[in-house]
């Protein structure tokens, strides 16, 4: 009897080996490589307008600027952050619902550095409830198919549900509803499907994981919120950069949480590739600030990087971290 229920064990673990082995081949499918230059994606959807996106609200009294914090205990190092910038609560989120949009678009483990630190994730979700939020979504539209698996293999998921959080998660080729809004202004992106959770939170945290990336050279926090988008395929065949940067002035964060604490440098965003371990995680409001300092992990200037430059340009927020104040934490 013994011998039969290690055969199926056996069997299982084989069968799921196999199925994450093809989630690792697919770390490279469409979705992330094109230089762009072609024409805007075609969504579907009722119209909205950019009102209806939630905003953030204001604090009082203000927040830190720039939380650095740096650790090698994920939990320790989000709580001493938070504290250390103010608080869940100075978002004043008690009844609201919540979503934290992570990025959780790979099948790999935490230590290759594609994927959100799944810690980092729990955590986050412990704050917003205990800062009173009704409910908290983690949230992402990834580049593979098969969602639940993935969601297992990086260790999101099974993460945010401990913690209290529901998940909904899309594949690529298989986008939620969403809701059409132009763009007031916009050139390369001037209409855009909005997946509708953004639209049903109160609230939008963004929990980029920083790393290369070989489309847009780097993925931070401005790029994480193409996953908003019903046909984020597409965005990679446009200029991504000047389109990253003008949905960012529709789609705005409560807060920015970046993920630091390793580093994908190159073969991104899927990797494997190498990986640098700063430890560090960085929280503010202001995600051209946030992505600024985050190129420091690779060596880039902000000035590199096409995104950061024109978010600048049209008000999503300043280069200039150190003119909002640069708070160092250790946890």
């Amino acid at each position: 009897m013994q011998e039969l229920d290690r055969r199926k064990f056996m069997g299982k673990a084989g069968r799921i080996a196999a199925g994450l082995g093809a989630l690792y081949v697919a770390a490279t499918i469409p979705g992330c490589g094109s230089k762009g230059g072609g024409t805007a994606p075609t969504d579907q959807g009722p119209a909205a307008t950019p009102e209806d996106i939630p905003v953030p609200r204001e604090t009082t009294p203000p927040p830190a600027g720039l939380v650095v914090v740096e650790g090698t205990d994920a939990t320790k190092m989000l709580r001493a952050g938070l504290e250390a910038w103010g608080g869940m609560q100075a978002l004043s989120m008690a009844g609201k619902k919540v979503l934290i949009k992570v990025n959780a678009a790979f099948a790999r483990p935490p230590e290759d550095a594609a994927t959100t630190n799944p810690d980092l994730v729990a955590e986050a979700v412990r704050q917003c409830l205990e800062a009173g939020a009704s409910r908290v979504t983690i949230f992402d539209h990834i580049l593979q198919d098969l969602a639940d698996q993935t969601m297992q293999a990086n260790g999101i998921g099974p993460a945010a549900k401990a913690a209290g959080a529901e998940v909904v998660v899309y594949a690529v080729k298989k986008p939620g509803a969403a809701r059409v809004v132009q763009i007031p202004g916009a050139t390369a992106l001037p209409s855009v499907g909005i997946l509708e959770e953004i639209f049903q939170a109160d609230m939008v945290i963004n929990m980029p994981k920083a790393k290369h990336h070989g489309g847009a050279r780097l993925s931070l926090s401005m790029k994480n919120f193409i996953g908003c988008t019903q046909n984020m395929g597409q965005m990679h065949n446009i200029d991504v950069h000047r389109a990253i940067a003008e949905l960012g002035t529709v789609i705005k964060p409560a807060l920015v949480i970046t993920d630091a604490t390793n580093v994908l440098l190159d073969h991104g965003p899927g990797g494997p590739g190498t990986v640098t371990n700063p430890n560090q995680v960085i929280i503010g409001r202001d995600p051209v600030a946030v992505d600024s300092y985050s190129c420091g992990f690779f060596g880039v200037a902000p000035s590199g990087i096409n995104y950061i430059v024109y978010g600048e340009q049209l008000g999503v927020g300043t280069t200039n971290f150190n003119s909002l104040g640069v708070k160092e934490v250790s946890a």
